[in-house]
């Protein structure tokens, strides 16, 4: 086993070279408790190498418009994003209606657990659209093109744009990168922003998945008002404040508290119903 200081050095080493790592990858990489990871990041960012957030660490001294790519997000707060894409995809679609899957890591999980017949799937994500391309031809499948983003792997841009103007849908399920009372609903990247408005116009409506970790965040820009989102469905983590502030007006609340593996025992909390 290592010794603290060489095991903090390789911490901190790897979270400067990935952007961000989970405590679960780093007690798996270390073979150490999730605690022992916890105290070493505390002590990593009171020297200034790392800063915690919940679930793991990123870089040290990030802006609030940090975007990190798509493989470090996924490693943060993933069990979490695939509970709550699970009650998703099982509890909010029904069978044959038009759905669009924006690019985002917790979005693209639900495509795992959909079982509804005859869906048709709009998409502009490049990894949403490997994971559904198994499905085929259970499920429609149409995705846009436009300009293929490195770091989010989503097309983008105004071909993008101009193809989900030609759509309807029933429901739209999106992402984001932070979420508080004050900014709203808000991304670090124009043209992520833009793309994810082009969607929001063409569906009936808008679905918001958002991990614990993501509130209180304050990205670039919002991305829409709260009043254009139906409904938001998060972990049992998330500030109770911010969710009934939410719910006060008029956003229906999901509150994921157990997903077992056995699909069939399911715990949710809904404290609010859209009017």
């Amino acid at each position: 086993m290592l010794i603290r200081e060489e095991r903090m050095r390789r911490i901190a080493q790897w979270i400067n070279q990935e952007d961000s790592l989970s405590i679960d990858e780093l007690s798996r990489r270390l073979e150490v408790s999730s605690m022992t990871i916890w105290r070493d990041l505390k002590k990593l960012e009171k020297m200034g190498y790392i800063q915690r957030v919940r679930g793991g660490a990123i870089k040290s001294g990030l802006p609030d418009g940090y975007e990190p790519f798509f493989e470090s997000k996924e490693r943060i707060y993933n069990e979490q994003k695939k509970k709550i894409a699970q009650y998703a995809a099982e509890h909010l679609i029904a069978k044959d209606e038009i759905i669009i899957l924006e690019g985002g890591t917790t979005v693209g999980h639900m495509i795992s657990y959909l079982s509804q017949p005859n869906l048709t799937i709009l998409t502009n994500g490049l990894s949403a659209l490997v994971r559904i391309a198994h499905h085929v031809p259970r499920f429609n499948v149409i995705c846009c093109g436009g300009m293929l983003r490195e770091k989010s792997h989503t097309f983008v841009g105004p071909q993008a744009e101009a193809f989900f103007a030609n759509f309807h849908a029933h429901k739209f399920f999106l992402g984001a990168t932070g979420l508080n009372l004050e900014d709203g609903l808000t991304d670090p990247n124009p043209l992520e922003i833009q793309i994810k408005r082009a969607m929001h116009k063409c569906a009936e409506q808008t679905i918001v998945l958002l991990d614990s970790s993501k509130f209180g965040v304050r990205s670039l820009t919002q991305i829409i008002p709260f009043d254009e989102i139906d409904a938001l469905v998060t972990d049992a983590e998330a500030p109770r404040s911010i969710l009934d502030g939410l719910a006060a007006i008029g956003i229906q609340i999901h509150v994921v508290e157990e997903l077992k593996r056995d699909q069939s025992e399911k715990k949710d909390v809904q404290f609010s119903e859209r009017i």
